[in-house]
């Protein structure tokens, strides 16, 4: 199945170029930026630690701003890589005066340019928000032994039944992620049926009230050592 998913995806590779001719005529592509989800990085990755979150649009990033704001008071922290799919996200980011922060747009899952995405900018650990689950990104990150944490996973029924459908697949995929907060009971249940094994709830971080309710679930993942 990896295999199948690897052909798809260099498809869609070979498409993309008619893809964002389109995008970029509608306004929803950066003129200046889309080469980032070929790897052609716009900004240069400093020395020091780097963490990294991505998610795939405005909802994704805005739940993670508190937390943010939380982590770039860590010294030990050098920068904080933020990823999306998005043009709307990208311009969210600019809104905030975060010091540290820095975005760029996701690749292409690609096993190449995963590859390649991760050699650059060679995060620490790596938080994917929701439900953004890219196969090969993921057994990417897990090759080099860098920590795969889901905040706020959410799946639905509809999700489910189509990883389900390819059990094995599913399996191997998502028994590597390390930590999983997920954002119901329901998408917990459904997340251990695929294969997630390290699973906590902690409600949905989007519904958060106020920024300590979001930033008990950094001081979660302080404890679990990432």
């Amino acid at each position: 199945m990896l295999q199948i998913y690897r052909f798809l995806i260099n498809i869609i590779l070979i498409l993309s170029p008619i893809i964002i001719i389109f995008r970029l005529i509608k306004g929803k592509e950066d003129l200046k930026r889309f080469k980032e989800k070929f790897c052609f990085f716009s900004i240069n990755k400093d020395k020091g630690k780097l963490i990294w979150f991505h998610g795939a649009s405005v909802g994704e990033i805005q739940s993670i701003v508190p937390l943010i704001e939380k982590i770039e008071k860590n010294k030990n922290i050098k920068k904080i890589l933020v990823t999306s799919n998005t043009l709307s996200s990208s311009k969210i980011i600019k809104k905030f005066k975060f010091k540290k922060v820095i975005h760029q747009f996701f690749p292409i899952d690609t096993n190449y340019h995963s590859n390649k995405f991760i050699n650059n900018w060679k995060p620490s650990v790596a938080f994917f928000i929701d439900s953004e689950i890219w196969p090969n990104m993921i057994i990417n990150l897990k090759k080099k032994n860098i920590p795969i944490i889901v905040l706020n996973g959410r799946i639905t029924k509809k999700t489910f039944e189509r990883w389900k459908f390819f059990s094995n697949f599913s399996n191997f995929i998502f028994s590597k992620i390390d930590l999983c907060l997920s954002s119901s009971k329901i998408s917990k249940f459904y997340l251990s049926r695929l294969g997630v094994k390290n699973l906590k709830y902690f409600g949905n971080l989007k519904f958060s009230q106020s920024e300590n309710d979001k930033l008990y679930k950094f001081n979660d993942l302080k404890k679990n050592n990432f």
